[in-house]
C-alpha cells in the first residue's frame, strides 16, 4: 500500500479503519464505532505521509488513545446533552446527534450560507472550549463536511469524528486557522465557482474571529511536492489553475473586506 494511497483512503473511505453501526443503550439511539483489525497499518502510513506533507495532524492509531481522545472530545463539545463512552478496547459509542451530514448537503448541491454560517458558528465555539491535553483552544484537525451534522430545526451545527490530532506543540491560533482551512479545501472542489465565495465567506464571517482568519490567508496557496498531492486529495482533485483562481477570488474577497492578505 502506498502512503498517498493509504492518506487518501483514510480520509476519503473511512470504512477502511472504522466498521459504524446504529444501536440502543439505555433506550436511546447511538452510533457504535469500532476499529478493524487493518486499522493499525493503515494508519501508520498515513502518519508517514502526513510528516512528509506538512499536514500538522496525526492518526491515533493506538485504539486505547483513540478511544480517550474520541470520548473525551465528544464530551467537552456535547456532554451537556449528550454522552460517549468506551466500549471494550476497540470501540466507541456515542448518542446520535441531530442533523444530516453537511457531506450529503454538498454531494446534492443543496449546500447553503445558512448551513456554512451554521458551521462557523460551531467551529468558533469548539475553538473556545479549554483543551488541557493542548494546554489552549481545542481544535479538530479533520473538520471536512462530513464531520458536521447541521439540524435545519435548530439551525445549528454539530463536530462529529474525534480520530487525528493537531500536533501538541502548534499554537492555537495556527491549529485553528487549519480548521478553518480544511472545511474550505473541501468545499471548494464540490461547489461552482459562482457559490464558491459566498459559501466561503458565510462561513468565515459567522465564524468571527479576524485574527484567525488573518492566520488563514498564509495556507491559501497552493504548495508544490507532497503537500501539494495532499491538496488534491483534500480539494476533490479540482485541476490546479481552477483551484488557484478560486483561492485568489476568496483572498481577493477577504482583502475588500480589511482582512490583512499579506499575513
Amino acid at each position: 500500500m502506498s502512503l498517498f494511497y493509504a492518506a487518501a483512503s483514510f480520509f476519503a473511505e473511512r470504512i477502511r479503519v472504522n466498521s459504524i453501526e446504529s444501536g440502543t443503550r439505555d433506550g436511546r439511539r447511538v452510533w457504535i464505532k469500532r476499529r478493524r483489525g487493518s486499522a493499525t497499518f493503515t494508519l501508520a502510513c498515513a502518519n508517514l505521509f502526513f510528516r512528509l506533507a506538512g499536514n500538522p495532524v496525526h492518526a491515533l492509531s493506538e485504539s486505547r488513545k483513540w478511544q480517550q481522545w474520541e470520548v473525551n472530545s465528544f464530551t467537552q463539545l456535547h456532554g451537556d446533552q449528550y454522552r460517549a463512552f468506551a466500549e471494550g478496547d476497540s470501540a466507541v459509542v456515542a448518542q446520535e446527534l441531530p442533523g444530516v451530514s453537511m457531506a450529503k448537503h454538498l454531494d446534492r448541491a443543496l449546500l447553503t450560507p445558512a448551513m456554512a454560517a451554521a458551521a462557523g458558528r460551531e467551529m468558533r465555539r469548539c475553538h473556545s472550549i479549554w483543551s488541557e491535553a493542548f494546554a489552549g483552544g481545542w481544535s479538530h484537525g479533520d473538520p471536512h463536511a462530513g464531520n458536521f451534522l447541521y439540524d435545519e430545526a435548530q439551525d445549528r451545527a454539530w463536530l462529529i469524528d474525534f480520530e487525528v490530532m493537531h500536533d501538541i506543540a502548534m499554537p492555537a491560533q495556527d491549529r485553528h486557522a487549519d480548521d478553518l482551512l480544511v472545511f474550505l479545501q473541501d468545499m471548494v472542489g464540490r461547489v461552482t465557482v459562482q457559490r464558491w465565495v459566498p459559501l466561503a465567506l458565510a462561513f468565515l464571517d459567522a465564524y468571527g474571529c479576524r485574527e484567525t482568519v488573518s492566520k488563514l490567508i498564509p495556507r491559501l496557496i497552493l504548495p508544490r511536492g507532497i503537500p501539494r498531492l495532499w491538496w488534491a486529495v483534500r480539494t476533490t482533485y479540482l485541476p490546479g489553475d481552477e483551484l488557484a483562481r478560486r483561492l485568489e477570488y476568496l483572498r481577493e474577497a477577504l482583502s475588500e473586506r480589511g482582512v490583512n492578505v499579506r499575513s
